[in-house]
């Protein structure tokens, strides 16, 4: 939040810096207000809100997955449970994936029509070590099954891990 804060308020003491008259105030206020909303993504936009729900569906896809992993670390689970947990993993990985992959498709064609640096941002941070994105910005994910089948995994005791 300090980096939201922090380029739309430097964007805001050059605006009123600049304004001439209360009607310029106002608008720069409400430029800033609306850079705010924006970077928060809370804005009434159609793309905007779609972002928003593609990061919450991730976030919630980050908790089903801890849940699972509770699930199978708690000790006493069946081999019916690790079956089951084990089908809800590569359900959790496949939708997860799906979503990354959609998302940064969007993220990088708003890259590509406008000056977004909060959206560079979140970018770097999702595709950090260029793990889905290539640097060049081709997507380096499969969709669907393919990328649940081509990830490497790796099991340790009763956890999996991609």
């Amino acid at each position: 939040m300090d980096r939201v804060y922090h380029s739309a308020w430097s964007e805001l003491c050059q605006g009123m810096a600049a304004a001439g008259a209360l009607d310029e105030v106002i608008e720069v206020h409400e430029a800033y207000l609306l850079s705010i909303q924006r970077q928060c993504f809370v804005v009434p936009d159609k793309l905007w809100a779609l972002i928003a729900s593609r990061i919450n569906s991730i976030l919630g896809l980050a908790l089903d997955f801890y849940s699972v992993q509770q699930t199978l670390g708690s000790g006493g689970a069946t081999a019916a449970m690790k079956a089951r947990c084990e089908m809800e993993v590569d359900r959790i990985w496949k939708q997860f994936d799906d979503c990354v992959a959609f998302l940064l498709r969007v993220l990088s064609f708003k890259l590509n029509v406008g000056n977004f640096p909060h959206l560079a941002d979140l970018v770097t941070r999702i595709n950090y070590n260029y793990f889905y994105m290539s640097d060049s910005g081709n997507l380096m994910t499969a969709t669907g099954s393919e990328a649940v089948a081509s990830r490497p995994r790796k099991v340790f005791g009763a956890r999996v891990d991609r």
